[in-house]
């Protein structure tokens, strides 16, 4: 009986030690998983904007979105079944100086096909009030929702015109703050073309139009943190220049037309005096023609063009500028070489005219640049890099979930 109890306390120990080493495990990888950043960010991601630094994770803001659907097949055919789901916020614009946010939260209203009905929208434990038709349906369009490191500020719907109805869709995109921070510059539009407004920062937001719709096309334009111009492009209109009023509440001033051709360019960039782009042909969507796959800098001074890339091997008109900084005169683009090939992340010096490729994982995409031109914060597929474009270093943050955008803060 004894060496039956012996044998019994030592099964029972080792279930012990078992137990608590798959114990210790856990609480390792839940440690483990806790994002922590060396240099103070935020993110907006699935269901919410958080705060992340060195002494981990904070929640900003928090979104649910409610619906019933009806089924119409199976053996719930005719039900209504109502589901709960995280928002998505992004994009996201961040003023690193004061930790001030500008967030979208895009709602899609009352459907028939498939019969949806929107039930709740709520943010921070507060239900928005989503506009509706005559028939009292709810529209679809985008929250803006401001905001600092204590949390929220103020939710707007924004644009009243931007909401509407039978599931037809009018974005507004949060893409950049003036210097001092008051206010934000958004974008908004849809597949007929876009517009931009200046929303003031405080408890009741207030707007100003600062570039009708007319002036460029459905793509948009590149802003650039300190930039004072950006480039325009319209079917009609051709290129052109818009001069950004610093306060952000006055129109921008438009310049005349560009020589450079408007089919086939993408995403034009200016830095000082040079315009950079990228194109992709003779026409909006096939590479044909001598200059497709081509990258261009045009001096604003000379009018002077020039290529000083070609794109080898395949030409898609997914190339896109990424990010680009005025005080280093450097830009940040992707670049895809085959069908199977992953996708590359490279560095232009404008004034060396030369091109490096970065040591970041395929399929990267760069989403904030510092002030200074040096820290890159880049999206890839295992979470948030930070990467040093001097030093050639990067750090990994992980355990962020399902990530919309991010923005750099001011370091302490």
């Amino acid at each position: 009986m004894s060496a039956l109890r012996g044998r019994y306390s030592l099964m029972l120990n080792a279930s012990r030690v078992t137990m608590l080493l798959a114990l210790l495990t856990s609480v390792t990888v839940a440690w483990a998983e806790e994002p922590v950043s060396p240099v103070p960010i935020i993110v907006a991601r699935k269901g919410s904007v958080v705060s992340v630094d060195a002494n981990g994770l904070r929640i900003l803001a928090d979104c649910r979105l409610t619906t019933d659907l009806r089924m119409l097949s199976g053996p719930e055919r005719g039900k209504m079944v109502r589901s709960s789901e995280p928002c998505s916020f992004g994009p996201l614009a961040v003023h690193p100086p004061t930790g001030r946010w500008a967030a979208a939260v895009h709602v899609m209203g009352d459907a028939d096909a498939p019969p949806v009905r929107l039930v709740s929208v709520v943010v921070s434990g507060r239900e928005l009030v989503v506009p509706t038709d005559k028939a009292g349906r709810a529209k679809s369009g985008t929250f803006l929702v401001l905001g600092d490191l204590n949390g929220i500020v103020a939710i707007t719907p924004g644009v009243p015109d931007g909401w509407k109805e039978n599931l037809r869709f009018f974005a507004q995109f949060p893409s950049l703050f003036t210097a001092d921070g008051s206010r934000v510059l958004v974008s908004a539009g849809d597949s007929n073309g876009s517009e931009w407004w200046s929303w003031s920062f405080g408890p009741r937001p207030e707007s100003v139009q600062v570039l009708p719709r007319g002036q460029t096309d459905a793509a948009s334009n590149m802003v650039i943190l300190g930039e004072p111009r950006t480039a325009l492009r319209h079917p009609r209109g051709g290129v052109r220049l818009a001069t950004l009023d610093p306060t952000g509440r006055k129109p921008w001033k438009v310049g005349p037309s560009l020589p450079q051709v408007r089919k086939g360019m993408l995403t034009p960039a200016v830095l000082g005096d040079t315009m950079l782009f990228y194109r992709s042909g003779d026409f909006d969507t096939d590479c044909e023609g001598a200059d497709a796959g081509t990258y261009r800098r045009f001096d604003l001074r000379t009018g002077q063009e020039r290529v000083w890339r070609v794109h080898e091997g395949l030409c898609g008109t997914f190339d896109t500028f990424e990010a680009a900084s005025p005080v280093r005169r450097t830009l940040y683009f992707r670049e895809q070489r085959s069908v199977t090939a992953g996708v590359r992340l490279y560095e232009y010096d404008v004034d060396r005219d030369t091109t490096r490729e970065l040591p970041v994982d395929s399929g990267s995409r760069v989403r904030d640049i510092s002030a200074d031109g040096r820290m890159l914060l880049v999206l890839n597929y295992s979470g948030l890099v930070l990467y040093d474009v001097v030093e050639n270093s990067s750090i990994q943050v992980k355990g962020l979930g399902e990530i919309d955008d991010a923005g750099l803060l001011a370091q302490p």
